[in-house]
């Protein structure tokens, strides 16, 4: 028998305290409220490219030491284009907005071909031409500098470590966003500015899709309830939530990234969504009681436990991810979980404390009742009682094709795809590279071990060489090195003649032209390509890669050529903020799996407590994975890559789907302990917590669908996902968990061994066996009395003969008792010894004259020298006495519905193969197909109500179970049924 759900004498006690000082419960919960709404001006934004990096990872420490051995990656490529550079009014104008670039603060210099010329022009003589012509054949400008159509350029802008992004790129656009001659384009790109960018349309997400989630919300409820109370009620818990995350994020210094914007959304579908619950029940509660205290109390004490176990289990799927090692994930996990406890404190405190304040009004909310709800509901009952050996079935193939597409998930992030393919900054990102270098730079380090190993012209043409070679790798467009700027200053010190475009061949010469490179380019240059020992040299490569796949693939490119070529020579390391983002990323599936494991063993064993059943716990876990499957199994077939936000989606939706499941077994607890029956509570369920598992479900869709809208490109898919994944959930909390909860035993044998008194009821051959000889008693005794009551004396010896049979009635009752009081006694923990042909004729001393009188004959096959067995005689004339009776009562229905039949039940026993078989075969109605699977559960029975509990089956499978036996059965309907229970042998029992 299942356990009475727990209420919580603790959730008692605040219901009781709420109610009972109403006002001082308002005012600290406003209090409170103001106490956060305080702080929420501070909130900030910070949302950037940067925070997708884990921190700890030997990449990440890798990068930045890189950083601080050669200079900060920090650079914004200014990109104009013009009909030709070298025009007169182009180029002009390219010196105008190089000066106002570099007197920017925050910029550390300027790269362009301006200040290049300037650099280069010590005679100050050169007209744009002689520019044009003298750079010609320096590859160092081609892609990166200019164009080959001479259309392009781009100005480099170094900036400091610490430069406040916002303000670089917002002074930036103040010098690009004027009109220049001979300009027909120009923006800016960059790791920076694509940073800046994820945090500005975090800002305008923030300010857009809270506020319509919150409006669409409105209006469902409205819908819904359809009175004021039913909107405003929610409206202040979710607002109230709101005000305490936001201004927790505050206070704590907490900036809203890309991850934290989702809390506010989520926070309002699923804050009203409980809210639901809790307004639905209130109308009911209403009803019952004529004051509003009385109302509130009655409302709370039934929603309370399952509300708080249903925030309970979303706060365990949102802490999951605190194992994420990506910091914006384990905001949005603790903020997340902040939001969902200070609801259900609102929920369980300040709604009841406000709703004892009102006055009833039992007329004013429609609840959930609406006709396509009862229709839908009605055909998912349907399903579940007649329907489900096609039902389950489909859902199997249903996941088979969702775990296929699982092993096609790929785990990918890419910043520029955060974007939409409209927004300017994808763009540019996309617009670049179709002449230019792309914008996304990738660092090759070269380390020797060795002081001075670049001074060697072998080992410089070394260096040469992989740097050429990089330039083949696929999304590589440009490549700069020490050797680029080397070549260019031996050029430019031999009066820009083609012929010394070219390395120099003696180490005296390498010195020479180095000391020249420093002073004519500045040690910064220097500095970002080679150390000063010149033992460690930096090859840049500009690329057009965005997705960790290509940078993966293009690290596993630049390993293979260098260990195949340089191994014994120098180390090497691929480095780059693109590469740490990418083994940032790679780390989300194991968080994943983390976070998935362990939600689903905290609700295993929230369930396990709560039901006092792995069963159940099992089951709930089946049910709520279901809906995850599906999910990953969609992105899988349709090519949806796990990112940071994708990979939100399983703790949230397993923490959400469970609720609903909650909700069922809570309700089907109750209802399965009125009176046993499975299929009515089944029923009955699902009409009272169908509706509200419904609404809620496409509240908590419409809420999350919101994120559609977003700016970002995987915010959008994230919604999209919560979507489908709420919808699978509703469908395996309708249909697939009534359907398995048919089939799940809450109960152990011995459990419903010990309800059998309490339930009620003897057997009729029970009855039939002790009626008859007390109804001989009562002749007898009647026939003294009449007598007496006439005055007549009583004959001797008819005093004798009634007094005779009395006493011979009285020990057959007492024997009849002595042998049922044998067949319940408990058994010894210790097995004996015993042949199955004695359990077989101690029950058939109890039952067989009634079968005789019932017309039915008994043919015995009982083999002699039957081997021994190991169990208890007393138990297995249980299991005996049970299928007879089922036998009988087969038997007795076919006739009842007029079928010509022999009355006739067959016991053999005979040993085969080291077992030794009992067979019981009746020639009855047989057993209907659609119930076979279901005749053993417990308490499951095809008799009209008040005629059988159902036990019997179920707890002679148990019995046989207990002496390693087995139960099992053929039927064929109108033809009879054969019960066949196996025993191994008991010189074969260890």
């Amino acid at each position: 028998m299942p356990s009475q759900i727990p209420q919580g004498r603790f959730l008692r006690i605040l219901l009781t305290s709420a109610l009972k000082w109403p006002w001082a419960t308002i005012l600290f919960f406003c209090a409170i409220t103001l106490f956060f709404a305080w702080h929420i001006p501070q909130l900030g934004f910070r949302t950037s490219i940067y925070d997708l990096a884990v921190e700890d990872l030997p990449g990440t420490k890798y990068y930045e030491k890189f950083k601080k051995d050669f200079g900060s990656e920090e650079v914004l490529l200014v990109v104009v284009r013009g009909d030709n550079i070298f025009s007169q009014k182009t180029f002009r104008s390219l010196e105008i907005i190089s000066g106002d670039l570099s007197s920017l603060p925050g910029v550390r210099r300027i790269i362009s071909l301006p200040g290049i010329r300037k650099d280069m022009d010590l005679t100050e003589q050169w007209t744009n031409a002689d520019f044009e012509r003298i750079i010609e054949p320096v590859a160092l400008f081609d892609r990166n500098f200019l164009s080959p159509d001479k259309t392009a350029t781009v100005i480099s802008l170094l900036l400091h470590a610490d430069t406040d992004r916002k303000g670089i790129i917002e002074a930036v656009d103040g010098v690009i966003n004027k009109d220049y001659e001979g300009v027909r384009s120009i923006y800016q790109i960059g790791m920076p500015s694509v940073a800046q960018a994820l945090a500005t349309y975090t800002e305008k997400d923030f300010a857009l899709l809270p506020p319509i989630t919150f409006g669409i919300i409105l209006l469902v409820l409205f819908a819904l309830f359809g009175n004021l109370r039913g909107v405003v009620l929610p409206s202040i818990a979710v607002v109230m939530s709101l005000v305490w995350t936001m201004g927790l994020m505050a206070y704590t210094h907490t900036a809203l990234s890309l991850m934290t914007m989702i809390v506010p959304v989520f926070l309002i579908a699923v804050g009203t969504a409980y809210c639901m619950h809790i307004i639905s029940e209130y109308k009911n509660s209403s009803q019952e009681r004529a004051l509003p205290r009385e109302a509130v109390y009655l409302c709370f004490s039934r929603v309370g436990f399952p509300s708080s176990l249903a925030v309970t289990t979303t706060v365990v799927g949102l802490a999951s991810l605190l194992v994420n090692r990506i910091e914006g994930i384990r905001e949005f996990a603790v903020f997340s979980c902040f939001g969902m406890v200070s609801l259900l404190a609102i929920i369980l405190l300040f709604l009841p404390a406000v709703m004892s304040m009102l006055p009833l009004s039992k007329s004013d909310s429609r609840g959930f009742v609406t006709p396509w709800v009862g229709k839908i509901l009605e055909g998912v009952i349907a399903l579940n009682l007649v329907h489900r050996k096609k039902v389950l079935p489909v859902l199997g193939v249903i996941t088979l094709v969702a775990v296929a597409g699982i092993f096609f998930v790929r785990v990918e992030t890419n910043p520029v795809d955060y974007f939409k393919k409209s927004t300017e900054i994808s763009k540019n990102f996309y617009d670049i590279y179709k002449d230019m270098a792309g914008s996304f730079p990738v660092n090759v380090v070269l380390d020797s071990k060795k002081d001075s190993y670049f001074e060697d012209p072998s080992n410089l043409a070394k260096l040469a060489a992989i740097q050429e070679h990089m330039t083949l790798f696929d999304g590589v467009d440009k490549t700069v090195a020490f050797t680029d700027f080397l070549k260019m200053v031996n050029y430019a010190t031999n009066d820009f003649d083609p012929v010394y475009y070219t390395l120099p061949l003696h180490s005296y010469e390498i010195r020479m032209l180095t000391n020249t490179y420093k002073s004519m380019l500045g040690q910064d240059m220097y500095s970002r390509f080679m150390d000063p020992g010149m033992s460690k040299a930096n090859i840049m490569l500009r690329t057009h890669v965005s997705s960790s796949r290509d940078f993966f693939t293009l690290r596993d490119n630049i390993s293979q050529y260098l260990e195949a070529n340089f191994m014994g020579d120098l180390n090497y390391q691929v480095t780059g903020l693109g590469m740490v983002i990418s083994e940032s990323s790679h780390i989300l599936t194991s968080s994943q799996v983390k976070s998935l494991s362990i939600t689903m063993l905290v609700i295993f064993g929230i369930m396990l407590l709560l039901f006092l059943s792995g069963k159940v716990g099992l089951v709930a876990i089946a049910t709520n994975i279901f809906p995850i499957i599906l999910c990953f199994g969609f992105m899988g077939w349709f090519g949806i890559k796990l990112s940071v936000v994708t990979s939100l989606i399983a703790s949230i939706a397993i923490g959400l789907a469970v609720d609903d499941t909650i909700h069922y077994l809570v309700r089907y607890n109750r209802e399965f302990r009125r009176d046993l029956d499975k299929d009515r509570a089944l029923r009955d369920t699902l009409r009272s917590v169908g509706p509200p598992i419904i609404f809620t479900t496409i509240t908590i869709s419409l809420g999350f669908s919101v994120l559609l809208f977003s700016h970002f490109q995987p915010t959008s898919v994230f919604g999209m996902l919560m979507v489908i994944t709420m919808i699978a959930a509703l469908v395996g909390d309708l249909i697939f968990l009534p359907a398995v909860m048919l089939h799940v035993e809450l109960v152990t044998a011995w459990d419903l061994m010990s309800l059998i008194p309490s339930l009620g009821g003897i057997s009729p051959g029970v009855a039939h066996e002790l009626r008859q000889p007390l109804n001989a008693m009562k002749l007898g005794s009647e026939y003294v009395r009449t007598l007496l009551e006439k005055g007549e004396a009583v004959p001797r010896e008819d005093l004798a003969e009634v007094m005779s049979q009395i006493d011979t009635q009285i020990g057959r009752a007492s024997n009849y008792v002595d042998r049922l009081a044998a067949l319940g006694r408990k058994p010894t923990g210790v097995f004996e010894q015993l042949s199955l042909n004695g359990p077989v004729h101690d029950t058939l001393a109890l039952v067989g004259k009634q079968l005789s009188l019932e017309d039915i004959e008994i043919r015995l096959d009982l083999a002699s020298n039957l081997p021994a067995i190991m169990g208890h005689r007393n138990r297995l004339g249980q299991v005996i006495y049970n299928l007879l009776t089922n036998g009988v009562e087969a038997i007795n229905k076919k006739s009842r519905i007029g079928a010509d039949q022999e009355r006739c039940i067959k016991i053999a026993t005979y040993a085969t193969e080291g077992r030794v078989i009992l067979t019981v075969s009746d020639t009855g109605a047989g057993i209907r197909d659609h119930v076979k699977d279901r005749i053993m559960e417990p308490f499951f029975t095809t008799k009209q109500k008040g005629q059988g509990l159902g036990l019997g089956l179920s707890i002679s499978r148990e019995i046989v179970r207990d002496y390693r036996g087995k139960l099992d059965f053929e039927s064929t309907p109108g033809k009879g049924s054969t019960f066949r229970i196996s025993f191994p042998r008991a010189d074969q029992c260890s």
